[in-house]
């Protein structure tokens, strides 16, 4: 079986044909930093418009480096949430007019399942239950995944997202969008004990994490140290404030995992690329850690056509009315009897 996967739902714009026999055959990206970087985030208007631009490109190149013709593609899986509402539909809209065109199947891909069995495409072995902690721009999540299509939430932020708190603190020191793999270059010239930050404390629950106090605390650090800052001291700053971002993600994984009997965990988005984040949970917790190759970490088609597939083995395929819905939870996803334990 070929799958055809579409991902629109932020920034990238990405096309992939995945192979149940062969696996991924092809997975083709476009970029939109370049148009962003001056406004120091996304612009959603931006970012559909160029949708719209590259789209039927990306996915022509997609099938010819899959060495595939359309006629032999028996499903579309396309992203419908969560994400920008315009982006979202420019791919939603395309995925039907294919559907409708090829008269193939078309299924409905929550973008965040796509990451969180991201890990699964390169470690078919992981044993479940597991947790799953999706770690990105947008999301920082800890998910019990029970079996494929079985998820239960069990922490997540009260406010910015880990991938967003890097960000904004690359902005306050002058790095361009996005500051993530920028901070982790210079970090490894400092110390991650250089500076102190804060581990927040949310009353709401142990589980809870927040990162918009850690952004107050290094603007107030930054203000008390004068405008100019010598690459060292830039260094020894991004090391720490990475540090205190990412001891929160494991205190949590901790509280969880005393709580939650697991047999592995995995780390799966943006920042799940940055190999500091992977030393320290692969040191530092008692069970087996998991990531997912740093090709998947972004947002891609690829996660989108296997998630895809496995979505309509379990649960079949999707009519043509579905909607876009920009704010889509994992915890939407319900397939207790049609799930499995493994592959």
């Amino acid at each position: 079986m070929r799958v055809l996967g579409i991902e629109t739902s932020c920034d990238d714009t990405s096309c992939s044909v995945y192979d149940t026999d062969q696996g991924i055959r092809s997975v083709v990206l476009s970029s939109q930093e370049v148009f962003h970087q001056k406004y120091g985030g996304i612009v959603p208007e931006i970012a559909s418009r160029k949708h719209l631009e590259v789209l039927p490109w990306v996915a022509e190149h997609a099938l010819l480096e899959a060495q595939t013709q359309w006629d032999e593609l028996d499903l579309i899986a396309v992203t419908h949430g969560p994400g920008l509402v315009g982006s979202l539909l420019v791919g939603v809209d395309y995925a039907k007019t294919l559907s409708m065109g090829l008269g193939r199947p078309i299924v409905a891909v929550n973008h965040l399942e796509g990451h969180l069995l991201s890990p699964m495409m390169d470690h078919s072995d992981i044993a479940f239950p597991f947790l799953g902690i999706i770690v990105s721009g947008g999301h920082t999540e800890y998910i019990l995944v029970k079996a494929i299509g079985r998820y239960e939430k069990v922490a997540e932020t009260v406010d910015d997202a880990c991938g967003e708190a890097l960000d904004k603190f690359g902005k306050l020191l002058g790095i361009p969008y996005p500051a993530g793999p920028l901070i982790e270059k210079k970090a490894q010239e400092g110390s991650k004990n250089a500076y102190a930050f804060p581990l927040p404390k949310v009353k709401k629950s142990t589980f809870a994490l927040s990162f918009s106090g850690l952004k107050t605390s290094a603007m107030l650090l930054l203000k008390s140290l004068g405008s100019d800052q010598t690459s060292l001291e830039v260094a020894h700053l991004c090391a720490s404030y990475q540090h205190a971002l990412f001891h929160q993600l494991l205190v949590v994984a901790k509280r969880v995992l005393h709580q939650y009997p697991v047999k592995a965990v995995t780390l799966s988005g943006g920042v799940a690329a940055n190999q500091t984040l992977r030393d320290l949970f692969q040191s530092s917790l008692p069970v087996p850690c998991f990531f997912p190759g740093r090709k998947w970490c972004t947002d891609n088609a690829g996660m989108i056509a296997f998630t895809g597939y496995h979505q309509y083995r379990l649960r079949g395929a999707d009519t043509l009315t579905f909607p876009v819905v920009s704010r889509l939870s994992i915890s939407s996803i319900h397939n207790s009897k049609n799930s499995e334990v493994g592959i």
